[in-house]
């Protein structure tokens, strides 16, 4: 493994993490959580990934044996 490996973007080849930024959605859940982030590459826009925040658990119970 290289010693001091950093993430490289896939589209405009850029290294570091001070690269990859996040943003929070607009919608927020009532306690004010934003529901995700979305992780992207702040060179060039491409987008890492969108990370949830907010978990709703289901609202049908299911019973246990």
């Amino acid at each position: 493994m290289a010693e001091n490996a950093q993430p490289k973007c896939p589209e405009c080849k850029v290294e570091g993490v001070e690269y990859i930024s996040s943003e929070e959605s607009t919608e927020h859940s009532k306690g004010g959580d934003p529901w995700f982030y979305i992780a992207y590459c702040n060179q060039c826009g491409h987008v890492y990934g969108v990370f949830n925040k907010v978990s709703l658990s289901p609202s049908i119970k299911l019973s246990t044996l």
